[in-house]
């Protein structure tokens, strides 16, 4: 890894000193690779089937069937689910077009959106699938969909109009409302008749999600579990190659591109973060998700025909403030001499080695996000908030602070001090919590970093119960610009009682912009009827976000893949059209799959 040190002595001594254990502790993992039994069958399956392989942490017994809930679902969190269960197309992130894969395609009709299914399309189990499985999936999904969610809560008609067809009729509906439609994966009339028909009937009928209906409905839907997934993509599971070790996925011929994929079997070894990185040290595995340490990204160098495949981040990591807890940081001076302490560079290495970009514009979208939208005059005018500690000291004293026998005072005349949470088990959170710890504590403000448990940290960040978070910002779920500033500033702030969440105040006075209401400001950006109001909303957020810095962008995700070439691959396209896509929704390696291009070694 590469690493350049602060200017600072003191900030050099503590930069070496984190990096050393940060690398010390996977090193130590590292060396017991060759203890892990090798469990692939080599370059190619025993009967000469070509053969991809992958890693993904599942389990058989607890996981369901039920494949229409998605989360719990067998490998449904996995980024070969469209291997199996194809959606209707996979977003282009960089052109912000679609390439189809269910779906011929989709048009609107005034406020009908037309969605229709490639003719010619058979289940798994033979079965033709028609627009009988896609309304009745779509029925389920309009009960499922919470109120607060885009596209399928919006739907308020479902008229299936021929063999391939259905139209969903909305009620004023805005730019890409249709994301969720066209992201949606159909499922198996066979498997969900009773469900589905009974859907079909209660969306007539105007039921909804928290209805009596529906919630009885929905009572017996979480319980179904299915003995098996019937699948609509290029792959099926092999019942007779399924076990805790690993699933086999064989050709589905029947499926969507099941004849033009090139692979015969897709095996998904099961294994852990540190599980797949043995593997892929092993040659075991072509391409892994799953994050490797600092550690295992050296070790991996040494892999014969080892490669990393680069997906672009569309999210961070950060501080996320709770303003009623610590009233001092609702002033914008306080926040920014916080952000000016750290040393960014050092706290995005340590956490995830070469996986992260540093944060340059702090507009609350990642770079890659504000370089599309503003030019770069636009962009040289953007405040930053790199390491500088001069800074730092002369904002906490504009702000009335002063420091005393080495420790800070607030304005009012107290010790300051702040107690950070981590997540446990989340380990770039947990490192970069300990490290904000330590600068800050360095500098003069006590500061204790403490990890809550990862099973709901979203429950905790929604209740306000903390001081200062690890925080995520930036959007991967939304492609839309507007996502960005939906988690920054909506999310974990209702402001309600019960979930007062970070208690930011959304009416903002901003140097440059004036007064904002920045709730207003999301909506517009999300439901603009013209390009240049949507893009007037979204800079109008970002200065505002750099002016005011409500919660600091440490680092940015960058997404490496450790990927395997020679061995069962012949190579990976580093300069795919969908190279951007966000790899956990619009993964471009499986998209290059499952559209033939993605090729096995020749005997």
């Amino acid at each position: 890894m590469t690493f350049t040190p602060s200017d600072n002595p003191l900030m050099r001594d503590l930069s070496r000193r984190r990096l050393l254990r940060a690398v010390g502790f996977g090193a130590a993992g590292a060396a017991g690779a060759g203890l892990l039994t090798s469990c692939a069958g080599g370059d190619r399956a025993s009967s000469g089937a070509t053969r991809f392989t992958g890693v993904f942490d599942y389990d058989l017994d607890s996981q369901t069937r039920n494949v229409h809930v998605e989360d719990g679902a067998l490998l449904l969190n996995s980024v070969y689910k469209d291997l199996f269960l194809c959606t209707g197309g996979i977003y282009n992130w960089r052109t912000h077009e679609w390439d189809y894969l269910l779906l011929e395609g989709t048009e609107w009709d005034g406020d009908n959106l037309i969605v229709t299914l490639r003719s010619g399309l058979r289940w798994s189990d033979g079965t033709d699938l028609t627009s009988d499985d896609m309304i009745q999936s779509y029925a389920m999904r309009v009960l499922e969909a919470p109120v607060w969610g885009v596209g399928f809560p919006q739907v308020q008609e479902l008229e299936q109009l021929d063999a391939v067809s259905v139209r969903l009729g909305f009620d004023d509906p805005f730019p890409n409302i249709e994301r969720s439609i066209i992201k949606h994966r159909i499922v198996s009339k066979t498997t969900y008749a009773d469900f589905g028909e009974r859907a079909v009937q209660m969306v007539a009928d105007g039921v909804r999600q928290g209805d009596d209906e529906h919630t009885e409905f929905n009572a017996e839907f979480i319980e179904f579990n299915p003995d098996e997934i019937i699948c609509s993509g290029p792959y099926r599971f092999d019942p007779e190659q399924m076990s805790d070790a690993r699933i086999t996925l064989v050709r589905n011929e029947e499926g969507y591109q099941g004849t033009e994929v090139l692979f015969d079997e897709v095996v998904i070894h099961k294994g852990d973060n540190r599980q797949s990185a043995l593997l892929v040290q092993q040659g075991e595995v072509d391409y892994s998700t799953l994050a490797p340490s600092a550690a295992d990204q050296q070790a991996f160098q040494g892999v014969e025909g080892f490669t990393w495949i680069e997906h672009a981040g569309y999210d961070g990591c950060g501080l996320m403030f709770n303003y009623a807890a610590k009233p001092e940081l609702q002033d914008v001076r306080v926040r920014k001499a916080l952000a000016h302490i750290l040393d960014s560079d050092t706290v995005g290495q340590v956490a995830r080695g070469e996986g992260y970009t540093r944060v340059e514009h702090y507009a609350g979208l990642v770079d890659l996000q504000a370089e599309e939208i503003f030019t770069a005059d636009e962009l040289a005018g953007f405040e930053r908030y790199d390491q500088d500690l001069d800074r730092a000291a002369e904002l906490l004293e504009e702000a009335g602070w002063t420091k005393r026998d080495g420790v800070w005072h607030t304005s009012e005349g107290e010790p300051a001090s702040y107690e950070i949470i981590g997540v446990a088990g989340w380990g770039d959170f947990e490192l970069t919590s300990t490290q904000v710890e330590e600068a800050w504590n360095d500098f003069g403000i006590t500061t204790t970093a403490r990890n809550v448990p990862q099973d709901n940290p979203w429950g905790i960040w929604g209740a306000g119960d903390f001081e200062v978070a690890v925080r995520h910002w930036g959007n991967p779920e939304i492609p839309d610009y507007w996502g960005a500033f939906q988690m920054n500033f909506l999310l974990e702030n209702s402001g309600t009682e019960e979930s007062p969440g970070q208690s930011f105040d959304l009416n903002v006075e901003s140097p440059s912009q004036g007064e904002v209401d920045l709730a207003e400001l999301v909506e517009v950006a999300k439901q603009a009827e013209t390009e240049e109001e949507q893009t007037e909303a979204l800079k109008t957020m970002a200065i505002v976000f750099n002016e005011l810095l409500p919660r600091i962008p440490i680092w940015t995700y960058k997404y490496l893949a450790p990927a395997v070439e020679g061995v069962r691959v012949q190579s990976f396209d580093k300069e795919h059209p969908a190279a951007n896509n966000e790899q956990y929704q619009d993964n471009h390696v499986i998209l290059s799959l499952i559209q033939g291009d993605l090729a096995p070694v020749e005997e």
